[in-house]
């Protein structure tokens, strides 16, 4: 037996931690001992399938919080002539599945990037540890021949939601989530009510390009006990109508909040924002949908270039 195999399992565990995955794969297959403890290292996961390098180097910087422990998988589909997107998403959720499932047991922290959520959610339910979830669905930076840009900036209904609160193949689900991140979902107000009512410990919520719910999420998130503790609430780049100075009247429904961003959200006006922040709301880190005291957005385009 090596001399790093009597240290003990659980500061063995915590040295594995560090290691990048490919070092820490080919540790674990020097002996079924260090298979079980490569297997139980693994607690925090980040991985993405893209359908090229640049596409993941580009997914790897849009990461946020601390990852220092972080392991990162990113795959990179081979080049075929004629892949649709269809089978890039198929093969993209295949793959997804069959890592967490795989490791379904000793996972905390899990972010999965892909393009579009299908039974890679059934590996994802079972996770039943689970105490942060990302789902990334959002990358307008991709170019890819069978997509167009209008792809990002939709995101249909779909069942496949009701399979993350309880309500498809199998009844029980991850229960204990502290942090959810959401990118560009059809998500419902009713099946998000689900995920969190499976969760009552969620005190971080982001929801980006989330254009399936309405007025009725805030107003029930504003009434629930879930609500009274969230510290995070980042609704961002939601543009649909209803996005707009309504929602500002169930902030004050959310005490606890810390820490507030609307940005992207351009139906609600920036200063109103500050204002009712200054005499109501008092968040201490507070993003407002556009800073008013600078210029709009503009592209500037070189007229030399063809």
């Amino acid at each position: 037996m090596s001399s790093i195999s009597l240290l003990p399992p659980e500061i063995l565990r915590e040295v594995l931690q560090y290691l990048p995955v490919s070092i820490l794969l080919a540790f674990g297959c020097t002996s079924k001992y260090h298979h079980a403890i490569q297997s139980i290292s693994l607690s925090k996961l980040r991985v993405g399938v893209f359908a090229s390098r640049i596409n993941a180097m580009i997914g790897l910087l849009d990461a946020h919080d601390d990852q220092s422990k972080v392991h990162n998988v990113q795959i990179v589909l081979p080049k075929k002539d004629g892949r649709s997107k269809k089978m890039v998403i198929r093969n993209q959720n295949k793959l997804i599945f069959n890592i967490v499932s795989k490791y379904q047991h000793t996972l905390r922290d899990l972010e999965v990037t892909l393009w579009d959520l299908q039974c890679a959610a059934e590996s994802i339910a079972k996770v039943r540890n689970l105490r942060s979830l990302s789902i990334r669905l959002d990358h307008p930076h991709t170019r890819y021949a069978d997509i167009g840009r209008s792809f990002w900036k939709d995101a249909p209904g779909s069942t496949v939601w009701n399979t993350l609160c309880g309500k498809g193949k199998g009844s029980k689900v991850f229960g204990r989530l502290e942090s959810f991140n959401l990118e560009r979902s059809g998500i419902t107000d009713y099946q998000l009510q689900c995920i969190l009512e499976e969760n009552p410990h969620i005190t971080q919520l982001r929801l980006r390009k989330c254009f399936g719910l309405t007025e009725d999420f805030f107003r029930n998130l504003a009434r629930s006990d879930l609500g009274k503790s969230l510290r995070l609430l980042h609704f961002t780049q939601n543009t649909v109508d209803w996005v707009d100075e309504r929602v500002l009247k169930y902030v004050k429904g959310l005490p606890s909040l810390t820490s507030l961003s609307l940005h992207g959200c351009h139906n609600i006006n920036s200063d109103l924002v500050r204002k009712m922040n200054a005499e109501q709301w008092h968040i201490g880190d507070l993003v407002t949908p556009r800073n008013s005291d600078s210029p709009p957005d503009v592209v500037e385009v070189d007229p030399l270039y063809k």
